[in-house]
């Protein structure tokens, strides 16, 4: 099959949770001998067109994207961008993996065949606007004068992308409830495939003292981690909250975003500056080693995260997680260990559920081997079979 993937992103020169989805469907279908074409915006400098892995990704041009009153002649720009590539191509189906490339795809007359859907666009985006305080104060004002219009544009986008998909499709249960509550898409249209993860790559380590000498964290006490953006929503203000709860235990977080200083500021008014790190911004490939090196990783969701990527690359790298019961790692945990499901984002239910956590797994080493055993029921190739299925 040849299959065009369109999408917002801008693969492979980014990778976020949605963006490794994508890529790792196309790496699954060559491997399985399908012919995949990524199609996607074009970044300052980027070739229009170009081949990694077996993998053809055609960017084009959209200068519009970026302005929020415009989604619009990006949609036109998408359908465009979809109806030269789907001829030139010859391509026997569009799976769609955002609102703009779907509705795109739908006005193009492209279908799409599937339309993958990551959480809620919208209400992503009027947590930023309710959120967000680096900004110049007439900054924040401009923009929350013009986020309703904004939200109710995106809304309309997404629902219209969804309702002319022919299969919708979500990564966890979390995400189907919300397809349901918010755009009306009944269950029994619903596929859920959940996502993968690399298990060459992300795999456990002879023993933790390697890892934590390698980064610098070779201390002693339990140590933590968790791998975020730094923003509200993630939950880390709980997290760090509940580490003063939790004495003798370190915390490190990776990752970069406006809230760190923020965060900064709440480490020193605790008294944790002893206990918690802040690592920025990990490289992809460093990340193994984080994983191999904590006692326990730790997704303090507090909405909006619809799978998480990062609790089956713990997971394969033998370290036991916890994450919150609203989000779509619930899915993952369940099977695995219910206790390491915290009730909320609280700062009491997270350490109530950590501390728990690093004691079981003090006292029982076969955790790890549970852990591993458990992601390896989610390797990407499970992902791209369930999608092969939907496509003939």
């Amino acid at each position: 099959m040849r299959v065009l993937l369109a999408a917002t992103s801008t693969l492979p020169d980014h990778m976020g949770g949605s963006q490794r989805v994508v890529w790792e469907l196309a790496r699954g279908l060559v491997a399985r001998g399908h012919a995949p074409m990524i199609v996607v915006p074009r970044t300052a400098g980027g070739p229009a067109e170009s081949v990694h892995q077996g993998i053809t990704v055609r960017r084009y041009h959209d200068p519009w994207h970026a302005f929020a009153a415009l989604y619009l002649p990006s949609v036109l720009l998408a359908r465009a961008a979809l109806r030269r590539a789907a001829r030139d191509w010859s391509a026997d189906l569009v799976h769609a993996h955002h609102g703009i490339s779907g509705l795109g795809a739908a006005r193009a007359h492209l279908g799409p065949r599937c339309y993958t859907f990551y959480g809620p666009w919208h209400l992503q985006l009027l947590a930023e606007s309710a959120t967000r305080r680096d900004r110049p104060a007439v900054t924040r004002w401009a923009r929350r004068a013009w986020t309703p219009s904004k939200t109710a544009l995106t809304r309309r986008i997404e629902r219209a992308a969804l309702r002319a998909s022919a299969r919708p499709v979500v990564l966890s249960r979390y995400s189907a409830r919300q397809l349901e509550t918010i755009h009306g898409v009944p269950a029994a249209r619903t596929t859920i495939v959940p996502g993968g993860v690399d298990l060459d790559r992300f795999r456990p380590a002879a023993g933790r003292g390697a890892p934590r000498h390698a980064l610098g964290l070779a201390a002693s006490g339990p140590l933590v981690f968790t791998a975020r953006r730094l923003v509200p929503d993630m939950g880390l203000e709980g997290l760090i909250e509940a580490m003063a709860a939790l004495p003798g235990v370190r915390l490190v977080v990776g990752g970069d975003g406006w809230l760190r200083p923020r965060l900064v500021a709440q480490v020193m008014h605790l008294g944790l500056v002893d206990r918690v790190t802040f690592a920025g911004f990990i490289p992809e490939e460093a990340l193994p080693l984080y994983y191999q090196a904590a006692d326990l990783v730790v997704m303090p969701s507090v909405a909006l995260e619809g799978f998480g990527l990062i609790a089956l690359e713990a997971l394969a790298c033998g370290t036991p997680m916890v994450a919150t019961a609203d989000c779509g790692v619930v899915d993952v945990l369940e099977p695995l260990e219910p206790s390491w499901i915290a009730a909320d984002a609280s700062p009491a239910a997270l350490a109530r559920t950590i501390g728990p956590a690093l004691e079981a797994v003090a006292g029982d080493p076969s955790v790890f081997a549970r852990c591993r055993g458990h992601a390896e029921t989610y390797p990407w190739s499970r992902m791209v079979e369930a999608y092969e299925a939907l496509y003939r």
